[in-house]
């Protein structure tokens, strides 16, 4: 299913990197761009994203991913499959978490390593190259007070033949199953510690049931619809390790495509 290649610690916490970020000519992190480079806005304290459109670039479903995570300044939260770290930049500058951002696909990681250091959050960030399978092996359990995460939507066979493999990857199951996901959210979370995830609703039942499976509770679920007229798409789900059984279903709503 995944590659057994060792973890790749691309920036670490508190890296000599991050020591010396102030001496960063910032003009270089922005001008020198690669191919298909671009560096988008996030219209909030001047946050920005490098995004490379031969990589899956994030949409609202992202956003609204990290808006949707609670928890107090400090709490450590991993991001699996970061992609290009827009979550994990969010959590880190919004909301003060420490993140460690866990990716699969080298070139995303270590584009998700120039967002930390365009952002200046190398000292609330992480970046882990590796499947995240292999944090059941790597990391300790219960180490994390919150898991988050944007998976592929689709199962293998349903169409990933027709992109590139970069996007397939992350738009459909070839390296991590909704199975996995949720095992390795289940190993790293502590008792009490809550899973945050945004999927196609097509995906809730089956997400319902393996959370259950692997002892955590879901506890809010938010529907998403693309605007007020076309049935729901999306859905944020909030789950407990350990949690009381009891869900909360909020009204369902558009996605909030300007709420970065």
């Amino acid at each position: 299913m995944y590659t057994q290649s060792p973890p790749r610690r691309l920036l670490p916490f508190f890296t000599p990197v991050y020591a010396a970020f102030n001496n960063i000519n910032m003009s270089y992190l922005t001008t020198n761009l690669k191919d298909g480079e671009r560096i988008d806005d996030l219209q909030y304290n001047g946050l920005r994203l490098i995004q490379d459109e031969n990589q899956f670039c994030f949409g609202c479903d992202a956003v609204e991913l990290a808006n949707f995570v609670g928890g107090p300044k400090g709490a450590k939260v991993c991001d699996l499959g970061a992609g290009n770290g827009i979550v994990g930049v969010l959590l880190a500058a919004k909301k003060n978490m420490r993140v460690t951002a866990v990716e699969i696909q080298t070139a995303a990681a270590e584009l998700c390593v120039r967002n930390v250091e365009l952002n200046g959050l190398a000292d609330r960030m992480e970046v882990i190259n590796a499947p995240m399978q292999s944090l059941i092996r790597t990391a300790r359990k219960g180490s994390y007070d919150a898991v988050v995460c944007n998976p592929p939507y689709s199962e293998r066979g349903t169409g990933e033949e027709s992109l590139a493999r970069a996007k397939a990857v992350a738009r459909f199951e070839l390296e991590v199953t909704l199975r996995e996901v949720i095992c390795t959210g289940a190993h790293l979370l502590k008792f009490g510690g809550a899973f945050y995830m945004v999927n196609a609703v097509s995906r809730l039942a089956e997400t319902i049931a393996l959370m259950c499976e692997y002892k955590i509770e879901p506890k809010v679920l938010q529907i998403l619809t693309p605007n007020g007229k076309k049935p729901p798409h999306l859905f944020l789900l909030k789950a407990v390790n350990g949690g009381k059984k009891g869900l909360k279903v909020l009204p369902e709503r558009p996605v909030d495509a300007f709420n970065v």
